[in-house]
């Protein structure tokens, strides 16, 4: 290893243990002071070499708190990694014109030896030295390096336990943090779960244990203190929803695949709800060991969305289907009839004389008129009839594929009756009656727009020859089929 090598290996193992700069230590000191005590010099210390310095964590006598790294001696001792003695600094060229032989602390007799640090892999690297130096020559002997050897060990071991220490510390901090977070993290989660009216759960497999989070106990109208009712989980879902939450979770069990589901759901107080379940597999080595999920009351999204699909398909002032939800029907039906050779009927109705009774007795009574119509339409359409308003005076039925053209012939006449009404106000009074245009769909080729001009055909012949009665649409026949 190169000698830059070596010093990069030094400064960021330094840097490793940041003790440079650090306040005195009682050990250090008291480890500095038995060496000058044991070798009876008027100076010792602990000396980390910086990359340009040279800084003492611990020393006696007089020395300054760092110095220059250039021409000190500890210095040699580092870069060589070995012991270093001399009787007289004066007497050696390296040291001869150092500025601390030279000059104050005037040292002359010097010894020293390395102080490393141990990587986990059991390598070295030399760190600093401990020093004993006094401003008299003296004749060096063997011991004062074999004591200086020892006490080197255990400024080596005062600097691992310190190392240690820190990196305790540090881990202690490191844990504290993680537990604020952990906790900030978990209340958190909890508000987040009381925004969303949404809770999370576990199932162990091999247990048969079942843990929820304080959502999930609120979602039932459950008690946090209680515990997971396990043998009535199922119990809060109604039929079908139930086998359908159970099927999808042997699926997951089998397959290992996710599921997500919207079902019904009856909380222990008996309160309907509408919630959505969600669920996956946890695996640990490989292996299914738990079943994860969320539970979320949707109950006000579901209504919402049921009300505004209400809205979507509704015509406001009648509460009958609306043109687009009687276009879907209709296509229903007719698919349906195209799969078995089935016939369906419509019914188109134009009311006669409505006009007269919003240009005689106003708006509000035509509306009242509109849905005095709509409620007739509805008792007479309690066999599996569609009705629905598409616009102005325009109403249609979907006929029930139930009925054949006898009982649609009994309707129809039913219909007529029911649809002549009597309005009054204001010393006038009005009268509206209902004409019918019929169109079956085997006729039309169960094509939906052919079916409803056929409709619409007979409606206006059934007019044309006298108001308040039906046509049925007959190809080459002139509609002349009345009722």
């Amino acid at each position: 290893m190169s000698d830059g090598q070596r010093e990069a290996l030094r400064q960021k193992a330094l840097a490793d243990l940041a003790i440079l700069d650090t306040p005195p230590e009682r050990e250090f000191d008291a480890l500095t002071k038995l060496a000058q005590s044991m070798l009876g010099t008027s100076m010792a210390s602990i000396t980390l070499i910086d990359a340009e310095r040279q800084w003492f964590k611990a020393r006696c006598g007089p020395l300054e708190a760092e110095t220059s790294r250039a021409q000190a001696l500890c210095p040699i001792v580092v870069e060589t990694e070995a012991p270093l003695i001399l009787a007289d600094a004066r007497l050696d060229p390296r040291f001869a014109k150092s500025p601390f032989v030279t000059g104050a602390p005037n040292i002359r007799y010097y010894a020293g030896v390395p102080v490393r640090v141990f990587g986990d892999d059991g390598d070295s690297v030399t760190i600093g030295t401990l020093c004993v130096l006094d401003d008299q020559p003296r004749q060096p002997t063997l011991v004062d390096l074999e004591i200086l050897g020892e006490l080197a060990c255990v400024a080596e071991a005062l600097i691992a336990a310190r190392s240690t220490a820190l990196r305790a510390a540090e881990i202690a901090e490191e844990r504290r943090l993680a537990v604020e977070r952990l906790e900030r993290e978990r209340r958190q989660f909890k508000q987040a779960e009381r925004m969303a009216d949404m809770g999370s759960y576990r199932y162990d497999i091999a247990a048969q244990t079942t843990t929820w989070s304080d959502g999930v106990f609120a979602i039932h109208e459950l008690p946090l203190s209680g515990c997971v009712p396990t043998t009535e989980l199922m119990n809060f879902f109604p039929e079908p929803d139930r086998n359908a939450f159970l099927t999808a979770v042997k699926r997951t069990l089998d397959t290992g695949e996710p599921f997500e589901m919207d079902a019904d759901f009856v909380t222990a107080k008996g309160n309907a709800r509408r919630v959505r379940c969600s669920c996956e597999i946890e695996l640990t080595k490989g292996k299914p060991a738990a079943l994860i999920g969320l539970i979320q009351d949707i109950t006000e999204r579901h209504d919402l969305v049921q009300r505004l699909r209400h809205q979507a398909r509704t015509d406001d002032l009648t509460q009958l289907a609306n043109r687009a939800a009687f276009n879907r029907v209709l296509d229903t039906r007719l698919r349906e009839a195209r799969a078995v050779g089935g016939d369906v009927a419509v019914l188109l109705i134009d009311l006669d004389g409505f006009k007269s009774v919003n240009d005689v007795l106003g708006h509000a009574a035509g509306d009242t008129v509109l849905r005095r119509v709509a409620d007739r339409l509805r008792a007479s359409c309690d066999d599996g009839c569609f009705p629905a308003r598409l616009g102005g005076d325009e109403f249609a039925i979907v006929v029930s594929a139930d009925l054949d053209r006898a009982g649609l012939d009994r309707k129809v006449r039913h219909l007529l009756h029911d649809l002549e009404i009597v309005a009054d106000g204001q010393g006038h009074i009005t009268r509206v009656t209902g004409t019918i245009g019929i169109a079956w769909s085997i006729a039309a080729a169960q094509d939906r727009d052919v079916l409803l001009r056929q409709a619409d055909a007979a409606l206006y012949a059934a007019k044309r020859t006298r108001k308040g009665t039906a046509q049925t649409y007959q190809v080459g026949a002139n509609h002349r089929q009345a009722s």
